[in-house]
């Protein structure tokens, strides 16, 4: 567990040299001002300035422009973190849990290498940005501790037998000639029905904050409560049926490359981002080298009926005569029709529109036409070169289903330690 712990820290403020902060930020007046009290957690107390430390850790991390106003949006959902977060170093000081300070300056050392910066340099990098060290090094902390008592306290309770990994694998080989999706996701768990409406909240200023062009592997990192928080909300390549019915068919209308709107399911809201689709046959379009060649014929946008279904014929005069590459390299097309050498080039570098007609073609076949810019186009594969997708061995899958148990595990605990705690939240 402690491994997954120090790659979602290490990965909290990725690409920290890569973002440009503005020179706008609110923290110095509040420095100014007396640390009001934002809420109060067991016998620990959130002040304004905590607060406001942490929400400009965020904003920088996610790219977000660093303005009052929207650190005003986003402050509710960073205190409600931080709120867990004080939960979870209670737990873990009442468990006898702490990590060792070499243990926190390895995961910052880590960040440091990552970010092309010297040694000890992250301090002086953030200052320079206006984001105080203290509440990078707090979250640290708090995420540690909480991976250390969670496995503990669980890792007993979630153990995977070798029945559990036969089912798992022969799903997966059942599944084999199904698409599947590379999905990322946000997570809010609504542990209380009287709480559903704070959360649907919740959900929608994180869709603000995507929309405003937020990072959504920084933001699942910031707010999302489930294991896949620790990877940018990254939960890999699943089969259909892996997940609720509900985000299931959301995922059939997506194509790659979409965010979801939120999705209420039965323990809460879920965001979910589709990066890749692997098509069957076990490849997907980001794995999949083609050599290309596109039959251009002319129509103008103003063609009459008759003028269409010449070009239709054209179509398929080409595609019943063209045989193979080497035969169009040489042949005299009908229709005014002209060919230009695309080259070799990756199906998922393509327009989208492009790629599922693609995926289908093997060596020397020509797709159906294609409506283009001032005519039609003809695809045509000459060569085809794709990555099998080869299937994950015995320990990846105990790997996890170990996880997904331990997730589940930590989060009924965390919903516990939320309802037995005293919460006064002032803000």
């Amino acid at each position: 567990m402690k491994d997954i712990a120090i790659k979602s820290i290490s990965m909290t403020v990725a690409g920290l040299a890569s973002i440009i902060a503005t020179s706008a930020t609110f923290l110095p007046a509040l420095a100014q001002e007396e640390a009001l009290v934002a809420a109060v957690v067991d016998e620990v107390s959130i002040t304004s300035v905590d607060l406001a430390h942490r929400t400009n850790l965020v904003l920088f991390a996610t790219g977000l422009p660093r303005t009052p106003e929207v650190a005003e949006r986003l402050q509710p959902q960073v205190l409600k973190t931080m709120i867990d977060e004080a939960l979870q170093l209670g737990a873990a000081k009442a468990n006898n849990v702490e990590p060792l300070q070499r243990e926190i300056d390895t995961i910052l050392a880590n960040m440091e290498r990552e970010n092309k910066l010297p040694p000890g340099g992250l301090k002086s990098f953030l200052a320079s940005k206006g984001v105080e060290m203290s509440a990078l090094e707090r979250q640290v902390r708090s995420s540690l501790s909480w991976s250390k008592l969670v496995e503990r306290k669980f890792a007993s309770q979630a153990t995977v037998g070798e029945a559990e990994i036969d089912d798992a694998l022969d799903r997966i080989k059942e599944n084999q000639e199904k698409p599947r999706n590379l999905v990322s996701e946000i997570f809010l768990a609504v542990d209380d029905a009287t709480q559903d409406g704070q959360i649907r909240q919740s959900a929608a200023r994180i869709m603000q904050q995507l929309r405003s062009g937020a990072g959504f592997d920084a933001l699942a990192r910031a707010f999302s409560q489930n294991a896949a928080a620790a990877s940018g909300g990254d939960l890999g390549w699943l089969l259909q049926g892996q997940l609720d019915d509900q985000i299931e068919q959301q995922l059939a209308r997506m194509q790659p490359g979409q965010i979801s709107e939120p999705i209420r399911t039965l323990d809460g809201y879920h965001i979910v981002a589709l990066r890749d689709r692997r098509l069957p046959g076990g490849s997907s379009a980001n794995q999949v080298t083609v050599d290309l060649r596109q039959i251009n014929i002319p129509l103008s946008l103003e063609a009459t009926e008759d003028e269409i279904r010449t070009v239709v014929q054209v179509s398929e005069q080409i595609r019943a005569e063209v045989t193979d590459c080497g035969s169009l390299a040489t042949a005299t097309l009908p229709g005014g029709a002209t060919i230009a050498n695309i080259g070799r080039v990756r199906i998922g570098d393509l327009a989208a529109p492009l790629q599922p007609p693609l995926m289908g073609l093997q060596p020397n076949q020509i797709s159906t036409p294609l409506r283009a810019p001032g005519g039609v186009m003809l695809l045509m594969v000459c060569d085809r070169v794709a990555q099998s997708a080869e299937l994950p061995n015995r320990n990846q899958i105990k790997e996890r289903l170990f996880r997904e148990k331990l997730d589940l595990l930590a989060r009924r605990y965390l919903r516990d330690l939320r309802r037995a705690a005293f919460l006064d939240i002032r803000r």
